[in-house]
């Protein structure tokens, strides 16, 4: 009793007022903490007005896990500053003239091809665009002072163990046909596990796989040519893997005079024989060079796949008869190939072509 008379004479009006607050220890609030929670209940959420803002912030977490599952996946948006460990653009001919704002300056050669003016303004060692349907080819072709700078590099010049496909430095393009070298020579690496550079230039090996492929196409930055593949053959870079002969098919110097002889060394070398292709003593030829592993069984040998095209002539039909083309049982290999497998060479002694000057 002598607490509730002491409470009942307690005049809270008088009590100091503490940052407007409410004196939830009072048994009845004074004007200012009237106000106070009048306040308070006009700011208080109705449960439809809760329900609104929880599907709001669950929509905005589902919004941004989208965006950040997005971007991971395809490390192309613009929150990803990472470049590309290989380049695999479009093909050139998708940069239109409506994509000339996202080319950058740069002292374009003349008579360059729109459509490889955004590659060249990447790196200007570019040249040009080499292609064979249905396989893994499909990339921009680069040339530089020497055949060092894009062995382990991709496009942008990064460290990539898988290299670019590039010309040999001595190789010439010019603006028209008769410009070319008489061996367009390109180099890339074949990485079997991923299948990508020139790992598909082995499977040329096999005559109907060569059936079903038989058209290169290698554009310039100045010109478009397709190329009719006419053989595919096994090469040792060393001359003890060959009784001290070396084909030496990355000639880009040969003369028109020698230019029958070499290609016969390339087709009785070649797995495959295609009877239905001719050929002429100014023809243009383009060569695909690369590593092959088909005879390192007990150690590394330097040995090469190498895949021959000529040059579509004007007015001729790119595609080749392929029909009576057959695999050749005796291609010519080095002598590596016989140890191996314990054969006779049936060209033991059989000096290989080389130039006459």
């Amino acid at each position: 009793m002598a607490l509730d008379k002491e409470m009942k004479n307690t005049d809270v009006s008088s009590r100091p007022a503490e940052n407007n607050s409410v004196y939830l220890d009072a048994l009845q609030n004074n004007s200012e903490d009237i106000k106070d929670i009048k306040k308070a209940d006009e700011k208080k959420l109705l449960p439809k007005d809760k329900k609104i803002i929880t599907f709001l912030a669950v929509l905005d977490i589902l919004v941004f896990v989208f965006i950040g599952v997005y971007v991971y996946i395809t490390g192309t948006g613009e929150f990803s500053n990472k470049k590309p460990k290989t380049v695999f653009y479009d093909r050139a001919d998708a940069f239109a003239g409506e994509l000339k704002t996202h080319i950058r300056s740069a002292d374009f050669p003349e008579n360059m091809q729109h459509r490889f003016m955004r590659l060249f303004s990447e790196n200007n060692d570019v040249i040009g665009w080499v292609k064979i349907r249905d396989t893994s080819i499909d990339y921009p072709v680069l040339q530089a002072e020497d055949n060092e700078k894009y062995e382990r590099a991709n496009f942008y010049l990064d460290f990539d163990r898988r290299g670019s496909i590039f010309m040999d430095y001595r190789d010439i393009i010019g603006s028209g046909p008769q410009s070319l070298s008489k061996v367009t020579i390109l180099w890339g690496h074949h990485l079997t596990e991923d299948m990508t550079i020139f790992a598909d230039v082995e499977k040329y090996m096999d005559v109907e796989y060569y059936k079903t492929h038989p058209v290169i196409e290698m554009d310039t930055i100045y010109n478009d040519y397709q190329w009719k593949v006419f053989a595919c053959f096994t090469a040792n870079v060393e001359p003890e893997d060959d009784n001290g002969n070396v084909f030496y098919y990355w000639n880009p110097f040969i003369s028109d005079a020698d230019t029958p002889g070499f290609i016969n060394e390339c087709i009785t070398r070649s797995w495959f024989i295609n009877p239905d292709i001719d050929y002429q003593p100014t023809d243009k030829l383009l060569c695909l060079s690369t590593c092959s592993y088909i005879l390192n069984r007990d150690s590394y040998h330097e040995i090469r796949t190498v895949l021959m095209a000529r040059l579509v002539r004007n007015g001729e039909k790119a595609e080749p008869v392929v029909a009576n083309a057959y695999r050749n049982e005796n291609k010519r290999m080095p002598q590596l190939y016989y140890d191996i497998n314990n054969l006779n060479n049936p060209f033991a002694g059989v000096p290989c072509w080389k130039a006459s000057a």
